[in-house]
């Protein structure tokens, strides 16, 4: 395939290294080059945008990927935990590369009995785990850097502040270690929040401690009944864990389960009248259901059509009615966009069948906390009246919160004015095509943002058939914003 007039291969990988970390070489001496590109998080946003920029540049211009964690490909997501957490995603629908839909499930099929076990087939498709996805998204990286001729560089530090320079920017280090580049990517995944754990109430459910050292027949509170808490419950059972689970949310809703699809739904074409507001959209949507029950298509297949289109839709939105919907209708679109794998759903509807876990609509009033258990005093819904119960844990498992506290570049970059917060206060603050805007409204010179850290603009950039998309405009209009990245 040519890009810009230069012609790029297509990578076919295979085995996935079994660990990806910065080589000594790459760590070491000064890290700076005058037209160099920084991409700071490596997790599947930073990752991407990595491989698809080197694709695009010249042969010869260098890519920084910095991680502060040292692992590269992997993220919070696809972590190699010990909990085989399956990806709630069909690996049909995986594939690292928005034009080469296969790529993944080649993968899969090349690899699968490498590690028995990772793999789900399903009547509604192949679903593979979160760490399997990591180490195929660790190949795909190893391959681009193998190719790059050392243009490609890891760097294992944490980046703290930007400043600007006449030339770009300057990047300071934990290490020390000061990087100059052209233009800056954020790739960091969620907005940071001030997370306080005393052993017994976790802000953080991913943090490895949340589910240590658990009694086995106590109970265990979780805060929120989506994805991430069938993720939580999934690793709970996997432990072995025995003791009563209860998830609470205000409405009680589980995500509903993959499914054949069968036929597909055409993307639909709303008025501008519609996408004017989130009333007009739900109606137009309902619209489409009704439609496509009358000729047989479930609801499924109209929900994944609007996938292609769910970012405009969301961009279009004026701030009034972005606060609308995830003030009234965000619960009943999770449940139907974002569903489980056909395995976990069996192993949930089992606990609840066996009272193993136990869905309570309600919301938490004040947790007091003790060394070693709480009292949760919450509103249920059920009845009207609050209530209270003694657990050993309390996890919040309520999906993505955009909070301002915590430590770290991003903060630091809201405090210097650098960048500013979207209105939701989700993420930060981007333009269409992604750039940075400051505190003064401003889009920030050559720097960039993408992923999840960029959800309050775009809102469906959570997942990898989003954030694939998303990297290859970024790495597209840096290409063609950057001086040195025409055409020779």
């Amino acid at each position: 395939m040519n890009m810009r007039g230069k012609t790029v291969t297509r990578l076919e990988i295979t085995r996935a290294p079994d660990g990806l970390a910065a080589p000594p070489a790459q760590l070491g001496g000064t890290a700076s080059s005058a037209c160099a590109i920084a991409i700071i998080g490596a997790g599947f946003s930073g990752t991407m945008a990595a491989i698809h920029l080197r694709r695009l540049l010249p042969p010869d211009q260098v890519i920084f990927l910095i991680e502060r964690s040292g692992r590269f490909a992997r993220g919070l997501a696809y972590a190699d935990t010990g909990a085989a957490h399956l990806l709630n995603v069909r690996a049909a629908n995986m594939s690292a590369f928005p034009d080469d839909a296969g790529h993944f499930e080649r993968w899969v099929e090349a690899n699968a009995a490498n590690w028995p076990g990772e793999i789900h087939r399903t009547p509604a498709g192949i679903f593979a785990t979160r760490r399997f996805y990591g180490r195929y998204l660790r190949a795909a990286l190893h391959a681009e850097i193998s190719a790059s001729g050392g243009t490609v560089r890891l760097l294992a530090d944490e980046v703290q502040a930007l400043a600007p320079t006449p030339g770009g920017w300057r990047l300071a280090c934990r290490s020390g270690k000061s990087i100059e580049a052209a233009g800056v990517v954020l790739a960091a995944g969620n907005l940071p929040a001030s997370r306080p754990c005393d052993g017994v109430e976790f802000r953080d459910p991913w943090t490895p401690a949340a589910l240590a050292d658990l009694q086995p027949d106590a109970p265990v509170l979780l805060v929120g009944t989506g994805l991430t808490m069938v993720d939580l419950v999934m690793a709970l059972h996997a432990r072995g864990f025995r003791g009563p689970v209860v998830a609470l949310s205000r409405r009680g809703l589980l995500p509903h389960p993959h499914e054949v699809i069968g036929q597909a739904w055409p993307i639909p074409t709303f008025t501008s009248v519609e996408r004017g507001t989130a009333a007009g959209l739900l109606r137009a949507v309902r619209a489409q259901l009704q439609a496509a029950q009358a000729q047989g298509i479930g609801w499924r297949a109209v929900i994944d059509s609007l996938r292609p289109i769910t970012a405009d839709l969301w961009y279009d939105l004026p701030e009034p009615e972005r606060a609308r919907f995830l003030r009234h209708l965000r619960p009943y679109w999770d449940i139907h966009r974002h569903r489980m794998a056909p395995p976990a759903a069996a192993t949930i509807q089992n606990l609840l069948g066996s009272g193993g876990l136990r869905i309570v609509r309600g919301r938490v009033r004040e947790v007091e906390r003790r060394p070693g258990d709480a009292t949760v005093t919450f509103d249920n819904r059920a009845t009207g009246v609050p209530e209270t119960m003694e657990v050993q844990r309390v996890i919040y498992a309520t999906g993505l919160q955009g909070q301002r506290a915590g430590m770290g570049l991003l903060p630091n970059l809201l405090a210097a004015g650098q960048a500013q917060l979207d209105r939701q206060e989700l993420g930060l603050a981007v333009t269409k095509s992604l750039a940075v805007i400051d505190a003064q409204g401003n889009p920030a010179r050559n720097l960039w943002a993408l992923g999840p850290i960029v959800r309050g603009v775009f809102w469906e950039c959570l997942a990898v058939p989003d954030i694939r998309v998303q990297a290859r405009q970024l790495s597209q209009a840096i290409a063609t914003s950057l001086t040195f990245a025409q055409p020779r």
